[in-house]
């Protein structure tokens, strides 16, 4: 059953010249090792959208297949954003495609956003929540997800983290110039040894330091046997 909708965005809703409605986006890579980034599409007068004491930064987004298909069918919307200079790039090869990571669309009317007369952080249409269950497409242009709800992600098995065959989801750690040492901050990976390789394979120094995320990147830093710390599945297979 889904939550009730808010009176006054109900009555809002209603009227014939109705407030534009405003659809705020939060992708949480928390889950991930990462951060809870906030985006929407626009700016309000000319400065950064502001929601519940939190900035929405305006990005080049597309987002839609969020209505329910016939029959009952689990919507599977898709999730677009510019990879204009590669702006996305980095931050998917630093985390596996973003898979499994929480997608939040947040709908509002602009009347409610901070600074606004009547803001009202509590002011909403049911949030929606969604998983990114895949990447479809990635080039110069666009990056383009499919997202499925929590109950629909393929692949989502104990112990309650996206099981991926191919690539290893662990945050490795980032070499910080300021320090001349490594940021484990938001660091999963245990390694934390002193020799540094690149995603080749080779040795190389510090500030080149990066893993390709394969299990054959695992053993260079962890030896040839005993259990390994990735959390890529090898054995998975795909069954439906």
């Amino acid at each position: 059953m889904s939550a009730p909708i808010h009176v006054e965005v109900a009555e809002e809703n209603q009227r014939l010249a109705a407030n534009a409605i405003v659809s705020l986006y939060q992708l949480d890579l928390t889950a991930l090792g990462g951060e809870i980034l906030r985006f929407t599409t626009g700016t309000l007068g000319g400065a950064a959208v502001e929601f519940d004491g939190e900035p929405y930064a305006p990005a080049d987004v597309e987002a839609d297949g969020f209505e329910f298909g016939s029959g009952g069918a689990l919507p599977r919307p898709r999730l677009r954003v510019s990879n204009a200079a590669n702006a996305v790039s980095s931050v998917i090869a630093e985390f596996a495609d973003l898979v499994g990571a929480t997608f939040r669309r947040i709908r509002t009317f602009r009347r409610f956003l901070d600074g606004q007369v009547d803001a009202d952080p509590t002011a909403t249409f049911p949030a929606e929540v969604y998983v990114i269950d895949r990447k479809v497409a990635h080039n110069a242009v666009y990056v383009e997800w499919e997202l499925a709800t929590p109950l629909d992600a393929e692949g989502v098995m104990l112990p309650r983290r996206q099981v991926i065959r191919e690539v290893c989801t662990h945050s490795y750690r980032v070499w910080d110039p300021d320090t001349a040492d490594y940021d484990y901050t938001r660091v999963t990976c245990p390694y934390a040894d002193p020799p540094a390789f690149n995603e080749a394979g080779l040795v190389v120094i510090p500030e080149q330091d990066r893993c390709g995320r394969r299990l054959v990147d695992c053993r260079l830093r962890f030896g040839q046997h005993g259990v390994l710390p990735t959390r890529k599945f090898p054995g998975a297979g795909r069954f439906r």
